[in-house]
């Protein structure tokens, strides 16, 4: 079950993303019971780690993040707000449960 989000909890977890409002790469807009941002640029694991730094801010703060195609040469990082408990469609894991369900 994905929990309501204020746009002002998505501006806080795309700031903390970002590293700040004034980087975002766009506006953030409504995207169906979340919210999403429409990213320009890679996104890549270590050097430029944006990519591990969405996955870990995702676990840390209980937030599904879903990277998809959004528009010529772009990608829409949409986020919806769930829980720690429940069923695999309703909840978030944390990194460490993460880690040791993959290394499983």
């Amino acid at each position: 079950m994905t929990l309501p989000m204020s746009e002002g909890e998505a501006i806080a977890f795309f700031s903390e993303f970002y590293q700040g409002e004034h980087h975002f790469p766009s506006k953030i807009k409504s995207y169906g019971p979340g919210w999403s941002i429409s990213h320009v640029g890679p996104l890549a694991t270590f050097d430029f780690n944006n990519l591990t730094r969405l996955v870990l801010l995702a676990h840390e703060k209980c937030i599904r993040v879903q990277i998809e195609q959004g528009g010529p040469n772009r990608l829409r990082i949409a986020i919806w707000k769930r829980a720690r408990e429940g069923s695999t469609y309703d909840r978030h894991p944390t990194i460490e449960q993460a880690i040791e369900a993959f290394r499983r």
